[in-house]
């Protein structure tokens, strides 16, 4: 069964989060900003819908209609120039209502279209219930979100009582936020799990035993200056066999990380993964 991230106090929790990572990593300040804005926007969308309790049948519509000008609103005001012009144009040719559609369908999409439904539609599936997420389309297998049949934005490992141990691996839903368990060394985006096909790539090859390299290049180098690594608590979980990965996060080495707002400010890891022939299962709400 999925379990549902969203608490009372998640968006105080991202909002921080974002705070931190921007204090700390320069090169993505930018960006969070950016995903800083567009959280207040989130929030606002998300308490108004777990008050209104809109049907699923109506998901599309109420989001085209509620959600989607102040989503805009901020993309256009803190956004980047080319997400800026891209939508602009988009908005021109395209309904929003489609795009949302399209989304909740699990159709492909050009990259500007799926920011916008999934940054519409994201906050209000995770107010609602699972009788609504069950309207969207797509499978519902150990690769896909039980609760909506989204792919997974990303792995993390749950904080363990014992401090020596890992916790229980989970995915996290692109669409939901919905998180489900899913086994170690077994790639969500076709299942291998042939160990000598998922090489696992971090700042400090990897702490957990499984096959592992170290990343070079990032802003800090952990070997020169391994109190300032960047990414501890982040690494890359690739797959030989469909050339995909999925960036995993590790709550027992960082405590105070928030998996969808750390996933978003590791920019450094997604371009070395891409630099070695590998794509993400899906990139994150910011294009990453």
């Amino acid at each position: 069964m999925a379990a549902i991230l969203t608490t009372q106090d998640v968006w105080a929790d991202r909002r921080h989060r974002v705070k931190e990572l921007r204090a700390r990593q320069g090169f993505a300040r930018q960006l969070l900003d950016f995903y800083g804005a567009l959280l207040a926007v989130q929030e606002k969308a998300y308490v108004e819908a777990a008050s209104v309790r809109p049907a699923g049948r109506n998901l599309a519509s109420y989001c085209a209609d509620v959600v989607v000008p102040g989503i805009v609103d901020v993309s256009l005001f803190a956004g980047p120039d080319q997400l800026r012009s891209q939508l602009l144009h988009r908005l021109e040719t395209e309904q929003p209502l489609r795009m949302i559609e399209q989304w909740i369908a699990g159709d492909s999409q050009a990259m500007v279209d799926r920011y916008l439904a999934r940054a519409s539609l994201g906050p209000v599936l995770e107010a609602l219930d699972a009788e609504a997420r069950a309207t969207c389309g797509g499978p519902r297998d150990a690769r896909h979100c039980p609760e909506c049949g989204g792919p997974p934005q990303l792995s993390y490992f749950e904080r363990s009582a014992d401090d020596l141990a890992t916790g229980p691996r989970r995915l996290l839903c692109a669409r939901c936020g919905a998180s489900w368990g899913y086994p170690r060394m077994t790639c969500p985006g076709c299942s291998e799990d042939e160990s000598t096909k998922l090489p696992v790539f971090s700042e400090y090859g990897t702490a957990s035993g499984e096959r592992g390299s170290v990343v070079r290049g990032l802003p800090a180098d952990p070997v020169a200056d391994p109190v300032h690594a960047v990414f501890p608590h982040v690494r890359i979980e690739a797959c030989e066999s469909c050339r995909q990965y999925v960036l995993s996060i590790d709550l027992a080495t960082d405590r105070a990380a928030v998996p969808v707002v750390d996933e978003v400010a590791a920019i450094p890891l997604d371009l070395y993964a891409r630099e070695r022939g590998f794509t993400k299962v899906i990139p994150n709400l910011m294009g990453f």
